[in-house]
């Protein structure tokens, strides 16, 4: 992310690091900073691209899994395809298990930028994540973020045992746990069939001719449909 304070907590580290985001903005105009974003070499050749709410694709489960050694039953939840397989493979557990949008919020609130997020109470201790990758410095209020997110835990369903985790040594070694497995690197998720049937591509004010033809090569392929158009910016190259 562009913002290298999020994540962070104030008691598990960058606990963040296992939340996956895809961003977008719901600014409609052209802005010269997010354009600033795409330069490459000095030079603003990327394209905005616009699409429909709710671009992946998701699959209702319905059936009994052996999942990370323990019987687990599944019913009637939605998941990303490609998830569960995932959890199948991993010593992770995605909660819930498909993305959602959400808008970025903006303060600054060091409270809401760096929570604690370990509370205990009396039947044991929890962890409040819910806001982590919502809040960001109100510096960036430009941007009019909003953001696809996947969040997951490095815990396995059995480690997430509520019997065993409220007692001393559950919670000790799940707090380890959280702040010593490493993060998957990223995770793909699968476009809806439909997803660039009602495109719209904005071509960058500093694209030249040649980028430009690529993509309306790659365009014809993949989008045919889609509605291109070129930045009314002109920047001194």
């Amino acid at each position: 992310m562009d913002d290298l304070e999020e994540g962070e907590t104030e008691d598990l580290q960058k606990l963040g690091r296992y939340i996956y985001i895809s961003s977008w903005t719901k600014k409609y105009e052209e802005s010269l900073t997010l354009w600033n974003y795409a330069e490459n070499n000095g030079k603003t050749d990327g394209i905005r691209i616009g699409m429909k709410k709710n671009i992946f694709k998701t699959e209702t489960i319905n059936r009994n899994v052996m999942l990370h050694g323990q019987y687990t039953e599944i019913r009637d939840l939605e998941f990303n395809i490609g998830i569960l397989n995932k959890m199948l493979t991993s010593n992770v557990s995605f909660v819930p298990p498909h993305a959602t949008l959400n808008e970025v919020i903006y303060t600054n609130d060091e409270r809401l930028l760096k929570p604690f997020v370990h509370q205990k109470h009396s039947n044991g201790f929890a962890l409040l994540t819910g806001q982590l990758g919502i809040y960001k410095r109100h510096e960036w209020r430009e941007q009019q973020e909003i953001r696809y997110m996947l969040r997951s835990l490095p815990l396995t369903v059995k480690e997430m045992n509520i019997d065993f985790l409220n007692t001393p040594e559950g919670e000790k070694r799940l707090l380890e746990k959280i702040k010593m497995r490493e993060d998957i690197r990223f995770v793909d998720l699968l476009l809806k069939d439909d997803v660039f049937e009602d495109m719209e591509v904005l071509c960058g004010p500093r694209m030249s001719e040649k980028k430009k033809e690529e993509l309306y090569e790659l365009l014809l392929k993949y989008a045919p449909n889609a509605v291109v158009a070129t930045s009314r910016l002109r920047i001194r190259s």
